[in-house]
C-alpha cells in the first residue's frame, strides 16, 4: 500500500530522502585550499618564465657576439695589423708588400723586387706646368731652376702619415743621385703655412728643398691635389714622365729615376 501525503509514514520517508540530499559538512570543498592549488601552477609557470627569457637573451647575445667578431675592424682581409691612422688611409693608397718565395728546403728566399712602373713614352709626355712657389729661405722655387735635371716633385702635408714614410727615401735619392743631375723638391700644402711647416722641419730636417703651396692660387698649376701624397717625376726637358698618387714604392720610383737619368 502506497503512503499518501497525509500519511505520517510518507512524511518520515520524505524526510529521510531529503536528508540524503543535504550536503555533508565534512565533504564541503575548502575554498582556501582550492585557491592555493589553482595558484600553484601559475607560480610554477612564472618561475619558468624568467629562465626562458634568460635563455633567449643569452642566445641573442652569443649571436650578436659572433657578428662583432665576423664584421669587426680586424676581420677585413685587406687590412694590415699595423694600419696607418684612419685619416691617412682615406687620403693615401698603400703600396703592396713585396712577396717572398719558398725554396726547395722550405726556407724563405729573398723577396722579389716589385714590378717596375713604366714611364710615359718620351713623345707622349706633356710639358710640366710652370710654377713659382716660396721656399723656406724666402726665395722662389721655379720649374726653370731645374732645367736639364730630373726633378722629383712631391706634394705632402705635416698631418699626412704616408708622406712621412716617403721622406727618408727622398732624402736617400737626393744624396745618391744629386751629382748625376737629380733633385727633390717637397711642396707642402699645409694651409697654416710656415707657422706649422717650419717647426716640423726643425724636428725632422730634410736635405732637399721645401716649397709652400698653401693657397688655391699656388696649387692651381698642379691640378688635383686632394689625395696625398702625390709625386711627379719630371725629365730633363721639363716634361711630366710619371705621376704617383698615394704612397710610392721605393724600388719602383728609384728605377724610374735611374731610367730618366740615363735618357
Amino acid at each position: 500500500m502506497m503512503a499518501t501525503q497525509d500519511d505520517p509514514e510518507f512524511d518520515r520517508s520524505a524526510d529521510a530522502r531529503m536528508a540524503t540530499l543535504q550536503p555533508d559538512p565534512e565533504s564541503e570543498p575548502n575554498v582556501g585550499d582550492g585557491l592555493s592549488q589553482l595558484k600553484a601552477p601559475q607560480r610554477h609557470a612564472a618561475g619558468r618564465r624568467p629562465i626562458a627569457i634568460w635563455l633567449v637573451t643569452a642566445a641573442v647575445a652569443v649571436w650578436a657576439g659572433a657578428l662583432v667578431v665576423t664584421l669587426g675592424p680586424g676581420s677585413d682581409p685587406g687590412s694590415d695589423d699595423e694600419a696607418p691612422p684612419v685619416d691617412d688611409t682615406l687620403l693615401a693608397r698603400r703600396a703592396p708588400p713585396a712577396s717572398t718565395d719558398a725554396s726547395a728546403d722550405g726556407t724563405l728566399a729573398p723577396a722579389r723586387r716589385p714590378r717596375e712602373s713604366v714611364l710615359t713614352p718620351i713623345d707622349q709626355r706633356p710639358a710640366a706646368p710652370h710654377f713659382t712657389l716660396p721656399d723656406a729661405d724666402g726665395a722662389n722655387v721655379m720649374l726653370t731652376d731645374y732645367a736639364g735635371r730630373v726633378l722629383l716633385l712631391n706634394f705632402w702635408a705635416t698631418w699626412c702619415g704616408p708622406c712621412k714614410v716617403e721622406m727618408p727615401w727622398f732624402v736617400d735619392f737626393e744624396e745618391r743621385f744629386s751629382d748625376d743631375g737629380f733633385a727633390v723638391v717637397g711642396v707642402s700644402v699645409d694651409e697654416p703655412g710656415w707657422d706649422i711647416v717650419r717647426p716640423f722641419l726643425e724636428r725632422q730636417p730634410l736635405n732637399y728643398r721645401i716649397a709652400l703651396a698653401d693657397t688655391p692660387e699656388r696649387l692651381a698649376p698642379f691640378g688635383d691635389t686632394y689625395v696625398l701624397p702625390k709625386t711627379w717625376l719630371i725629365d730633363r726637358e721639363g716634361r711630366l714622365a710619371a705621376e704617383h698618387i698615394g704612397l710610392v714604392q721605393a724600388d719602383s720610383i728609384e728605377s724610374q729615376i735611374q731610367a730618366l737619368l740615363a735618357e
